[in-house]
């Protein structure tokens, strides 16, 4: 009995050591399976994490490259803006100064005595002693102006007379103004019966003009000087 009892103590111990040796396998089997699902478990969050951050720098290049694209391009504009005003201002600049010129031009046109069919180089300017005088011009070529008056010719200062009207038509000859744009202040007789002197003024310029007209029979008044003042005396 004894016998039998120790064979069935053996044969439990053996069973026993196979479920032991059983479990402990598995156990490592669970322990081999856990850790490598926790190492593959890493390594993809490790892959999912590395790409995420290499999405998020290329995201980032890609910003910083549109911003300094966007940056770049906005200098240019503002460059070409910039350079466009300049050369506006430059085209203001160079038209005010061409304005300028041809009001300085036009000015001096008239401030200066014309002759219409005269040559201009031949009028002779001189400087006068009178302190209201600018100065004094000739011309060699003046002519008569005409007339209509027949007969002895007696030198009218009547405003409505033909040899008045003529006195002035003689002076818009000698000065280059315009009879509509001529302001007569006065015209006299100077020391003579065919002799007369007007002053007058531009009315756009204000400049004031003397006049000295010699009377030719059969051919009308002739300048023989004017003299430029500096004072309208007949104001």
């Amino acid at each position: 009995m004894a016998k039998y009892q120790s064979r069935l103590d053996k044969r439990s111990k053996k069973n026993t050591n196979k479920i032991l040796n059983i479990m402990i396998a598995v156990v490592l089997l669970l322990i081999v399976v856990v850790g490598a699902t926790i190492v593959m478990g890493d390594g993809d969050e490790k892959a999912s994490s590395g790409l995420a951050n290499t999405e998020t720098k290329e995201s980032n290049k890609s910003n910083n490259n549109v911003e300094k694209d966007d940056k770049s391009v906005s200098l240019d504009e503002d460059k070409k803006s910039e350079e466009k005003e300049n050369e506006n201002k430059k085209d203001e600049e160079k038209k005010s100064d061409e304005e300028k010129q041809k009001d300085e031009a036009s000015d001096e046109k008239q401030d200066t005595v014309k002759l219409e069919g005269e040559d201009q180089s031949e009028l002779k300017v001189e400087d006068s002693d009178d302190p209201n005088v600018k100065q004094t011009m000739v011309h060699p070529n003046w002519k008569p102006i005409g007339t209509e008056q027949t007969g002895e010719h007696v030198s009218s200062y009547d405003l409505g007379s033909a040899d008045w009207q003529e006195k002035v038509k003689a002076t818009s000859y000698a000065t280059g103004i315009p009879e509509d744009n001529m302001t007569v202040w006065y015209i006299e007789g100077n020391g003579g019966p065919q002799k007369s002197m007007a002053t007058v003024t531009a009315k756009d310029t204000k400049t004031p003009y003397r006049v000295y007209l010699q009377w030719v029979d059969g051919k009308g008044w002739q300048p023989t000087k004017v003299q430029e003042l500096v004072e309208n005396d007949k104001d």
